[in-house]
């Protein structure tokens, strides 16, 4: 029976990290959307959709921006902020051919 007990309280504490996780999503959603206008909230929620890490940093950087302007941000600067995140994780790719 210490077995069953050991693995129903496993799936409680992975149930309860879950609802931690939806919480802290939640919560960063809503200040996510006090932070931005309509139209940047809902094209930051297509690059949550489409690449989570980019979305974290670019809300982590939304949210200091908007600390420090005390007003939303438009999609504009939204826009602005993405190509930036996008420019620092791309990596230059070149192919050297070696002769014989």
């Amino acid at each position: 029976m210490g077995e069953v007990e050991g693995e129903g309280q496993q799936l409680e504490d992975m149930k309860k990290r879950k609802l931690d996780a939806r919480k802290a999503q939640e919560q960063l959603k809503a200040t996510l959307r006090g932070a931005l206008d309509e139209a940047a909230y809902l094209r930051l929620m297509n690059v949550a959709v489409a690449n989570s890490e980019i979305y974290l940093t670019a809300a982590k950087n939304v949210l200091m921006f908007h600390k420090r302007a005390g007003r939303k941000i438009t999609e504009t600067e939204l826009l602005s902020l993405l190509r930036a995140i996008r420019e620092q994780n791309e990596t230059k790719t070149t192919i050297t051919f070696h002769k014989k």
